[in-house]
């Protein structure tokens, strides 16, 4: 019997400790067991990350620099950098661009820092809504000596401290964003400030849903007043993989009355440049939509090139909603966004990377491509309605629409027209 009753006791002791623990305490944990939990199962993948830079001297107002694109692929707990559709992969994204500002670490560094081992302290700080969402906010701070967050400008490095918040989902624990600003920042650095702010959702990689940096935002003050911006965008992540075959026998010849298998769909590049592709919505998205919610549509005229058909009236068309945000104005307003990533075909599948141009007119709804400009820091207003909203800039392969509603419905057959992009290293606005 004394086996039995010690085995009793131990199994009980986590369930009274769980009684006794405060409800943020006890959620902080889950938080913190589902994120880690999230970054050991996070598979080899591959993402097109657009950076937006933006500079702007003492006194002056932000100016667009240029946009980089970058195809970025994670692996073994790091991160590599190529130009997209090439193959030689650096870790160190200057080895593509010699000036500016960029970031790296964005897929796991700050996470382990925050959430693995005891490196960060963590402090509950309550309930809030941003984007319309209740959230667990957490406000956390990292010592110089654990942190492991280097800085580099030009020759000096240096490791700085840093301070800051993340909010989480308190039913299912998924990471929301972290915003975080560098401290003891080494003064040879010549920085004042070093502020970030990283959004994460659940994006669809092979078979899973994985969690993944959505959008970051980097921004830096040197000492004379200057500042430097970077709006980070990752799209069109899909698993990455490499399989090598090695055989010394010729294939079987297939039997004479054996029926001819039906060939399966291909994944191949993205279509020639300067292409329209017209997609209509074959399921409404509505304000009960949810980030990372699947988005179909098909094509709606054959795509054509030299009067050769590339892809066909019909064809299935696949993405998802990456933003949807609701700002309590008192009339409503919404900032959707929607990224289409590949067209499917019977025989092949192509990677969309595109542009938006235009979409079908509907009350209260506009789209960046008529309404924003590229790039754009400002308010926008739709139906002479001011929105406020964050910085929108333009990414290929989403689509952003302004909505000026207390609830909206883009239909079935709603129709957007985008030109298709070469994958490109960079480009000046």
């Amino acid at each position: 019997m004394r086996p039995a009753l010690v085995v009793f006791f131990l199994a009980a002791l986590p369930l009274q400790a769980q009684d006794l623990l405060p409800p943020e305490v006890l959620m902080l944990s889950r938080i913190r067991t589902h994120v880690k939990q999230a970054l050991d199962h996070l598979p080899d993948c591959t993402c097109i990350e657009t950076v937006s830079r933006f500079h702007k001297a003492a006194g002056q107002d932000f100016k667009p620099i240029d946009t980089v694109v970058f195809q970025i692929l994670f692996s073994g707990n790091k991160e590599l950098f190529t130009w997209p559709g090439e193959t030689k992969w650096e870790d160190n994204p200057f080895t593509f661009v010699h000036s500016g500002m960029l970031g790296n670490g964005l897929f796991a560094l700050h996470l382990r820092a925050i959430f693995s081992g005891n490196q960060s302290l963590i402090k509950y700080h309550g309930m809030e809504e941003p984007a319309g969402r209740t959230a667990a906010r957490y406000d956390f701070s990292i010592s110089r000596m654990m942190s492991g967050y280097t800085i580099t400008r030009g020759a000096v490095s240096g490791t700085v401290a840093s301070r800051g918040s993340f909010w989480a989902d308190p039913e299912t624990y998924d990471l929301r964003r972290i915003e975080f600003h560098a401290e003891e920042i080494p003064v040879e650095l010549l920085f004042s400030k070093i502020n970030t702010a990283i959004d994460y959702e659940r994006v669809r990689v092979g078979e899973n849903d994985v969690l993944l940096p959505q959008t970051a935002d980097l921004s830096t003050v040197d000492y004379d007043g200057s500042a430097n911006r970077d709006l980070i965008e990752f799209t069109h992540c899909q698993a990455f993989h490499t399989e090598t075959t090695l055989t010394f026998e010729p294939p079987p010849e297939p039997a004479a009355d054996a029926p001819r298998a039906v060939p399966k769909p291909v994944a191949e590049t993205a279509l020639p440049h300067d292409l329209r592709v017209v997609i209509a919505l074959t399921s409404p998205v509505t304000d009960h939509a949810t980030v990372g919610s699947l988005v179909e549509g098909k094509v709606a005229a054959n795509v054509t090139q030299k009067g050769q058909i590339l892809v066909p009236a019909g064809a299935r068309v696949e993405g998802r909603v990456r933003r949807l945000e609701h700002h309590s104005d008192g009339k409503g307003s919404f900032i959707l966004a929607i990224e289409f990533t590949q067209i499917e075909t019977s025989t092949r599948i192509v990677r969309f990377y595109a542009g938006l141009e235009q979409s079908d007119p509907l009350d209260g709804v506009e789209s960046q491509g008529a309404a924003a400009p590229a790039n754009s820091f400002d308010n926008l207003r739709v139906n002479g309605q001011q929105i406020a909203y964050t910085s929108v800039h333009q990414v290929p392969g989403v689509g952003t629409f302004f909505i000026n509603r207390l609830q909206f419905a883009l239909p079935a057959g709603f129709k957007t027209v985008w030109k298709t992009l070469p994958y490109r290293r960079s480009a000046t606005p």
